[in-house]
């Protein structure tokens, strides 16, 4: 990643410094036009020194904070130098101290900065009076141009460091977005094995409860075991295809199964026989990981899951007793069944119902113009 940002940063500097000097290059091409070439060497001695300079400093303003403590000196550098040869070099040196005026923006807080650019543009108005130009308007014109010149020239900068912050940004979503699939995927995962592993748990225990005393009831056990080894084997393969998809009714009927082959016994309501397909595969993995829980964490004897709409609205209680604790907080798979209640804009409520009673209560908003029949078998399976 850190060879990236510099491959960036080199990349985006060059591209910055090149057309800079190419401007810088004007005044000894000016030189070399009138066949001045010792003014034309010594400035290009000076321009490309002060290049040099200005390409540290566009590197680190681009890659992140910038000179450091020395930044007064280095703007006092280019000061010293630009103003220092107008002795020497003349009129054609006139558009120089848009470097100062540059260097100001780049390096010095932003006050000061703003104050040293003012101050560079009203000095050229004279300067370009002393050089021999006798025209205020030129000499206007020439501070005009220092001021506009300084302004794009440190805008450039700035901007290449802004596509390089946005490019960063645009990585780092990027790897979120890896991330919340991650997630998302860890959560189904979480949802999806955990009934699963209850229910293969469950039937593993009656087979070896009835293996001395009813062989053939066993053995249909474990073949039942098997069967939900292999369909959970589809499924991961599902979820991991994001195609993962489940059916309410088929896990309402796997819920009471599940539940009352713990010896509890499961009343299941139904008020409803038409839900959308959205609400239906949210509700059904709610059914899922609620009955996982309530294997898992309680000692139900009974447990009733009402599914009904009210007010245009889909109601899903489920209700067990026997809870061996008040959980502290919400687990891993409560928190992402609540994640996909919020994207529906629902409300998933969990709550203490009596001595030891646990609820969770779940509403949806219908849609109506969205409708599929569900087919419900109470029946318990298998």
């Amino acid at each position: 990643m850190a060879q990236e940002k510099q491959a960036q940063v080199r990349g985006l500097s060059i591209s910055v410094i090149v057309p800079t000097g190419a401007l810088w290059a004007l005044p000894p091409i000016a030189f070399l036009l009138v066949g001045d070439l010792t003014r034309a060497l010594l400035a290009a001695a000076l321009l490309i020194g002060l290049l040099i300079v200005y390409a540290k400093v566009v590197v680190g303003h681009i890659s992140g904070p910038g000179p450091g403590r020395h930044r007064t000196q280095i703007f006092a550098l280019f000061a010293t130098v630009v103003y220092g040869s107008f002795t020497f070099l003349g009129s054609t040196w006139v558009y120089t101290p848009l470097i100062v005026g540059t260097a100001a923006l780049l390096l010095l807080r932003l006050w000061v900065a703003v104050g040293v650019l003012a101050l560079v543009t009203v000095i050229e108005f004279p300067l370009t009076l002393a050089l021999g130009e006798p025209s205020g308007a030129v000499a206007l014109q020439n501070s005009a141009a220092v001021l506009v010149a300084s302004v794009v020239a440190a805008g450039i900068v700035h901007y290449a460091r802004f596509v390089l912050e946005l490019r960063q940004v645009r990585a780092m979503l990027a790897e979120l977005a890896v991330d919340q699939d991650r997630l998302r995927m860890a959560g189904q995962l979480h949802d999806l094995l955990g009934q699963t592993l209850a229910s293969i748990r469950l039937k593993t225990e009656v087979a070896l409860a009835l293996v001395d005393r009813d062989r053939q009831r066993a053995l249909h056990e474990v073949e039942a075991t098997i069967l939900i080894a292999s369909e959970a084997r589809e499924e991961i393969g599902d979820v991991v295809a994001a195609r993962r998809s489940l059916d309410l009714g088929a896990e309402l009927s796997a819920a009471v199964a599940l539940i009352e082959l713990t010896g509890a016994h499961c009343d299941l309501r139904l008020g409803i026989s038409e839900i959308d397909e959205e609400n239906g595969d949210a509700l059904a993995w709610i059914v899922r990981e609620a009955a996982t829980n309530i294997v898992k964490h309680s000692d139900a004897r009974t447990c009733v899951i009402d599914l009904d709409s009210v007010s245009e609205r889909v109601h899903l209680v489920v209700r067990n007793d026997g809870i061996r604790r008040v959980p502290k907080s919400r687990g891993s798979g409560l928190a992402g069944l609540t994640q996909r209640v919020d994207r529906l804009g629902g409300e998933l409520h969990t709550d203490l119902n009596g001595v030891d009673c646990f609820e969770l209560r779940v509403w949806l908003p219908a849609i109506p113009d969205q409708e599929r029949v569900i087919t419900i078998d109470s029946c318990p399976a298998g």
